[in-house]
């Protein structure tokens, strides 16, 4: 893009410029304000020029895009065009290398395949999250008999792996529950039915992330005492306990709050499940939709700065080159150019109620709804990412729309299993 600047625009603010700055400088046989323009010039007046062309081109280049309605991805290239006739003194120009998103087709997904979560809380549910809030609230009593399930064992251990020690000195202590041993079943089997002051010999092979280094993934002989064994003390699932959370109303309003709770979490984990299934439709339907180089390279110095501050603000640094970001980078470039441009094909506005209602869930978490609700509505930056929250949901919903869906049931615990 060529872009021509009128040298009388030019002269005006060099002109302006040097005026404030006559008012400013302080010069060696001149009084302060008196310096004479022609001596200002001569001192000053590239500088000046330019500050004002580089200002310009920059001011006239946004201009000249937004009359040109261009979507820009990014700027190669400002510079005083070389070919301006040095004769013609009634314009400035300058070029500018552009690159462009590119103009997209009708998007159609009518083809691609989605499996959409169906799930719905149930009593049972409930019961499992009022156990587990008892299980916070309980405490631990040792016991004298052999150890079962749900009880927890504090064991002291020394490892050898070929001729290594391990630790060197002393013994390792560990304090597992029976029946939380996922990862280390040989463990949960050999602690089963073991007393507090029993002595085993046994070969164990540790889990892959197995928290001591040297014996991760390892198979090693084991020499463990049984040092104690411990039973959870639960309290009583009454009016008493829900009243210990606060809550007016009892135990049955308990169960109240729990319920609306799950539902809330339930559809946040159905609605990020859709997401990403109908993302990696997208993206996998429109993988060759050209990007240009610029928006991807900016995306991924953008990444490289978040996890930057990330890492400074855990006390980390490590520097990573570009090129580790830029497969991320592309990913989400071309999903965001999709989503927007499937929002702008199909006219979606954001819809003020569902604003209005994602804004409410949010803040019936907390103590004070209202409040909260009016510290977002005062919060500009607040508001603007529920909102795209919310047009991100409504761009979803037309995909799962006009895309061939299939309903998949599951239970709410199935759900709410890591991906």
């Amino acid at each position: 893009m060529t872009v021509q600047v009128p040298a009388e625009d030019i002269e005006s603010q060099i002109s302006g410029r040097l005026n404030t700055l006559r008012g400013q400088v302080r010069l060696k046989g001149f009084r302060p304000g008196k310096v004479p323009m022609n001596v200002l010039r001569q001192r000053y007046g590239q500088q000046v020029r330019d500050e004002v062309l580089g200002e310009l081109m920059q001011q006239r280049l946004q201009q000249a895009i937004g009359e040109q309605a261009m979507r820009v991805a990014g700027i190669t290239r400002l510079e005083p065009s070389a070919a301006d006739d040095a004769a013609d003194q009634s314009h400035f120009s300058f070029i500018a290398d552009l690159e462009i998103f590119p103009e997209l087709p009708e998007l159609d997904v009518s083809d691609i395949k989605i499996e959409r979560p169906v799930v719905e809380v149930t009593e049972s549910d409930v019961d499992d999250m009022l156990e587990t809030l008892r299980e916070q609230r309980g405490d631990w009593e040792k016991v004298e008999r052999a150890a079962a399930k749900d009880d927890r064992v504090k064991i002291a251990y020394v490892a050898r792996v070929g001729d290594e020690r391990v630790p060197e000195m002393g013994e390792h202590e560990l304090t597992p529950r029976l029946g939380r041993l996922e990862s280390f079943p040989a463990l949960e089997k050999a602690l089963m039915g073991a007393s507090a002051g029993d002595e085993q010999s046994l070969e164990l092979t540790f889990p892959e992330n197995y928290r001591q280094a040297k014996l991760a993934g390892k198979t090693a002989q084991v020499e463990l005492k049984i040092k104690s064994v411990e039973a959870p003390k639960l309290p009583t699932l009454d009016d008493a306990f829900a009243e210990s959370f606060g809550i007016e109303g009892g135990l049955s309003q308990m169960r109240q709050d729990v319920r609306r709770n799950l539902e809330r979490e339930m559809r946040q984990t159905v609605t990020n499940r859709l997401k990403e299934r109908v993302t990696e439709a997208l993206l996998t339907r429109f993988a060759d939709l050209p990007l240009p180089k610029t928006g991807v390279q900016q995306e991924a110095q953008q990444m490289k700065a978040q996890l930057q501050q990330q890492q400074q603000q855990a006390g980390q640094r490590a520097e990573l080159p570009l090129e580790l970001f830029m497969e991320g980078a592309e990913r989400r470039l071309r999903l965001g150019l999709l989503m927007a441009e499937l929002a702008r094909q199909h006219d979606v506005k954001i819809d003020a109620d569902r604003v209005t209602a994602r804004l409410e869930e949010i803040a019936e978490t907390y103590d004070s709804p209202a409040e909260v609700i009016e510290m977002y509505r005062n919060n500009a930056q607040a508001m603007d990412q529920i909102e795209n929250m919310v047009l991100e949901e409504q761009v979803l919903d037309l995909v799962t729309e006009e895309a061939q869906v299939t309903d998949q049931a599951m239970t709410f615990k199935a759900l709410m299993e890591p991906a």
